[in-house]
């Protein structure tokens, strides 16, 4: 990380931005000339600097995290750090349950909830030695009222969400790595916007213990970091100690990522295509033509019976997903509605009540769409190294509107893995390019995903 205090820049290009390295430094804290506490100290300044605009945490304890990177400093001198992320710093989204902190998901009604124990991804990473600094912001139960939280590249623009904080942190170079979660576009888009790589893992794969609003059938944990590496190791210590969801076989793939290139690529227009501004579009096509002129065969719906068929299915997800959404989050959301209904927003209740009207006939029917939507995704596993799409159809919103996930909605859905790469730019602001795959395929996008920036970010 630059000893220089990173500032708004007057036009964003992912080329030349700095962010928070961790990986970058940990060569310093092996052979003495840095420490994980000065680290976090560059990490403090960037957040006494940024933070009172930015409005990315909920709550920090900086005396605790001190004194956790001072072991780290310690285990470091004495040649026996816990893991490759040993002494770095992270912080939470606010909808994961956490020991030191309280657990409010931006409610009135949540106010000064608290935990006795850690989520299992916060547990593995402090079993790593990694530093948990403090929450971050999110819409009112996920989904609600935006926070106040600011685009790190425009104070008057959106990050997104509902990972709004975790996406703000690591694009605002406060931190290398903050934990999200996707119910839909809730990971990919604020990346996006903010210009972090993410990971949205393949479903059950990184244990998702102790996230307290979610729907079953596809919500995960997500990984905001500055760069692929970080996130990959996060990933992979969260999976190593506590595995993945139960009943799943856990995150595959190497401890360390290195680039790979891929043969041939899926694009996927998907429902979003229609409604994407026509600037971005503009960006997405140069890219496709990039990877062409670098030897990549783009397969598209034109020139496969299969990809037409998929993409042809894709359109069925509005029929379905927002009724099996309302169904899975009776619980714990009409709890929270018997308690204060009140102080709820109303678009929220109309949601949760919806839900409660329903019959599980009703819910069986939306898992079946599911299902077939399932079915026609899996007839494509082989065809190529992956898809490529957009993770978002707008530039980030002025105001604070969290975005449309049309894009994030068809990796939820499959049980898929996805990656947001910020490879390009628009407007001087990010603008990523989302990276999807069949079930546990995150190591080689995640590899593939390494080599575009490589290539295309020299």
């Amino acid at each position: 990380m630059s000893e220089k205090i990173p500032v708004i820049p007057e036009s964003y290009d992912p080329a030349t931005v700095e962010l928070c390295s961790f990986h970058d430094s940990v060569p310093g804290f092996l052979d003495g000339k840095d420490t994980p506490r000065a680290y976090l100290e560059r990490c403090l300044e960037v957040i006494e600097a940024r933070e009172p605009s930015i409005k990315a945490f909920v709550v920090t304890d900086v005396e605790a995290a001190r004194k956790a990177a001072d072991l780290a400093t310690e285990r470091y001198n004495s040649g026996a750090p816990l893991s490759r992320i040993d002494g770095m710093p992270f912080a939470v989204k606010d909808l994961f349950k956490t020991a030191d902190f309280p657990t409010e998901l931006n409610s009135p009604l949540l106010e000064g909830e608290r935990h006795r124990f850690d989520s299992a991804h916060a547990y593995a990473m402090r079993k790593g030695g990694a530093v948990i600094l403090g929450k971050t912001t999110l819409p009112e139960l996920g989904s609600g009222q935006p926070a106040e939280t600011r685009n790190p590249f425009d104070l008057e623009r959106s990050p997104g969400g509902s990972s709004s904080g975790s996406a703000a942190s690591v694009g605002a170079g406060m931190l290398p790595v903050a934990i999200g979660s996707q119910g839909r576009g809730s990971v990919l888009r604020p990346a996006s916007f903010c210009g972090n790589v993410a990971l949205k893992p393949t479903f059950g794969a990184v244990h998702s213990g102790g996230m307290l609003w979610r729907s079953p059938s596809y919500s995960t944990i997500g990984i905001h970091s500055s760069n692929i590496t970080d996130c990959w190791r996060t990933a992979w210590q969260i999976a190593q100690t506590v595995g993945g969801d139960p009943g799943h076989p856990g995150l595959f793939g190497e401890a360390d990522i290195t680039a790979a290139k891929p043969k041939r690529l899926i694009r996927l227009d998907t429902l979003g295509w229609a409604i994407t501004e026509s600037s971005i579009q503009e960006r997405f096509e140069e890219c496709l033509s990039q990877l062409e002129r670098e030897g990549v065969e783009i397969i598209t719906r034109q020139s496969n019976a299969k990809v037409k068929a998929f993409e042809q299915a894709l359109t069925t997800i509005p029929e379905f997903q927002p009724d099996l959404a309302a169904w899975e989050m009776q619980w714990p959301a009409l709890l929270v509605r018997d308690r204060g209904r009140d102080q709820i927003n109303e678009r929220l209740v109309s949601r949760f009540e919806f839900g409660e009207q329903m019959s599980l006939d009703e819910y069986r029917v939306t898992l079946n769409a599911l299902n077939q939507l399932r079915a026609v995704f899996a007839k494509l596993e082989g065809v190529a190294d992956g898809f490529i799409t957009l993770p978002t159809p707008t530039m980030p919103p002025i105001g604070n509107a969290t975005g449309d996930s049309v894009y994030g909605d068809p990796s939820s859905c499959l049980d898929a893995p996805a990656w947001n790469i910020p490879l390009l730019k628009e407007s001087g602001l990010p603008l990523g390019i989302q990276l999807l795959g069949n079930k546990h395929q995150d190591y080689a996008l995640g590899r593939i995903g390494q080599w575009m920036m490589e290539t295309f970010l020299r």
